[in-house]
């Protein structure tokens, strides 16, 4: 590519906040309708509900809060969660264009 261009195009993309704006009750839909055995079903609800988060800010740690959005980052379940929530994403016009894997 540079050979023939003084250009050189890069979009960089940070994924990370994405993860943390995933609705359980909209993902948990998603997944209901994908067909998964019961079992399956049911490990992925366990491993989303009842977690929590704690704060802490110059020695004091704040009370436990519930997290009712977003998947783990950095686990092996949070890519495949992502993609099930990202997969009907469509662009809002005809415009805008939407890549949701690679182009070669």
């Amino acid at each position: 590519m540079l050979e023939r261009s003084v250009f050189v195009r890069c979009l960089l993309i940070d994924f990370l906040k994405a993860f943390d704006v995933v609705d359980h009750t909209v993902l948990l839909a998603k997944l209901s309708q994908l067909g998964l055995p019961d079992r399956a079903l049911n490990w992925i609800i366990s491993f989303l509900i009842h977690r929590t988060q704690v704060v802490k800010y110059d020695n004091v740690i704040s009370s436990s809060q519930p997290i009712n959005a977003s998947i783990v980052q950095r686990s092996g379940l949070g890519p495949m969660l992502y993609v099930v929530m990202a997969k009907d994403l469509k662009a809002v016009s005809p415009i805008n264009k939407l890549f949701k894997y690679p182009v070669c």
